[in-house]
């Protein structure tokens, strides 16, 4: 295993701001083969780093790395990569999908040498940007897995965002994307107001919490605060615009991104009771992509089904949906149960 930084320097936006001095962490596993053809991408998603799918990546794991090299980049904003936390440029400005998509592009062609990828896959906003991966380099993915993901931020998703920001921006000490001292009791009303979103109703109310080793729902909330604390706000908040930002709807300067555009073989997990990505919307975007499948994921644990490694129940599926996608032979739409 690998680490590293790649420095894309002054990086211009699609908002049209820039970006100085940036740098994209990254991590590799296994052996990239002579011919750089073996390459499975897996972009991090909200709250996670570099390090966050390894529960899903070795030898005869879900991403074999006796057969393929996988390489997991670091979203811009959240921390590893240049971020608020260490930005010295100024206010951060707005980086959204695309900018995290064309640093990675030239992190791979110019640090590894990798043109074509015969897998882009992801969870939450990982699985966002390998839909955008597979909409602005059509010819360099192949397969695309989402799981519990869409390209687009939909309406409902858009609003969940715009109260967790306000929790974030009503802190008595934020001002201009930053803070002037860690605003504590707003991460902490941050994180018990994402954890009603993360779950299932069905997961609060059979106490799934209890089976993660949380006797009481007060402890299970106050793992949450925990886990935020240890994140840094104006990381969180840089990152949250980048998710509420998402659309293939396009202004002046952008590129034109169409779903239609996509060409990979794309085969699509969602949660049938994510309240972020909803399932309606993921087969609604499914019908715009020529080769997309859908395989829900019955279980009652919500968004967080797809968590890398945290739950069996989904770990079995998605194991299933890489071989398949690697085989060739996500030919058929079906229901996927744990």
């Amino acid at each position: 295993m690998q680490s590293g930084y790649f420095s894309c320097g002054d990086v211009r936006l699609a908002s049209g701001q820039t970006l100085h001095d940036t740098r994209l962490a990254w991590r590799m596993w296994g052996t990239l083969s002579d011919r750089a053809d073996n390459c499975i991408l897996v972009p991090a998603y909200y709250g996670g780093s570099i390090g966050s799918y390894a529960p899903l990546i070795g030898p005869g794991n879900v991403f074999d790395t006796d057969r393929y090299c996988v390489i997991t980049p670091g979203l811009l904003g959240a921390g590893e990569s240049t971020s608020p936390s260490t930005y010295g440029g100024g206010v951060f400005p707005l980086v959204d999908m695309r900018d995290n998509v064309r640093c990675q592009r030239r992190m791979l062609r110019e640090q590894f040498g990798v043109e074509n990828l015969p897998l882009v896959a992801g969870w939450s906003l990982g699985g966002m940007q390998a839909l955008y991966w597979a909409a602005m380099y059509p010819q360099a993915v192949s397969r695309v897995l989402a799981t519990c993901a869409t390209a687009n931020c939909w309406p409902q998703n858009k609003v969940f965002l715009e109260g967790m920001e306000s929790i974030l921006t009503a802190d008595a000490g934020y001002a201009k994307g930053g803070f002037a001292a860690p605003p504590v009791a707003s991460v902490k009303a941050f994180a018990r107001s994402y954890c009603g979103w993360a779950y299932s109703p069905d997961f609060f109310r059979t106490h799934g919490y209890r089976e993660l080793g949380y006797h009481t729902l007060e402890s299970f909330l106050n793992y949450w605060e925990e886990d935020h604390l240890e994140q840094n706000a104006a990381d969180l908040l840089a990152v949250l615009r980048t998710w509420k930002s998402s659309s293939f709807r396009h202004g002046p300067g952008d590129d034109v991104l169409d779903l239609a555009d996509i060409t990979a073989r794309v085969l699509l997990l969602p949660s049938v009771n994510d309240a972020y990505f909803i399932e309606s919307e993921v087969r609604m975007e499914t019908a715009w992509i020529a080769q997309a499948d859908v395989w829900p994921l019955v279980t009652r644990y919500g968004h967080c089904a797809g968590a890398p490694g945290r739950f069996d129940e989904a770990t079995g599926p998605l194991a299933r949906a890489v071989a398949s996608l690697l085989a060739g032979e996500s030919s058929e739409t079906g229901t996927v149960k744990g």
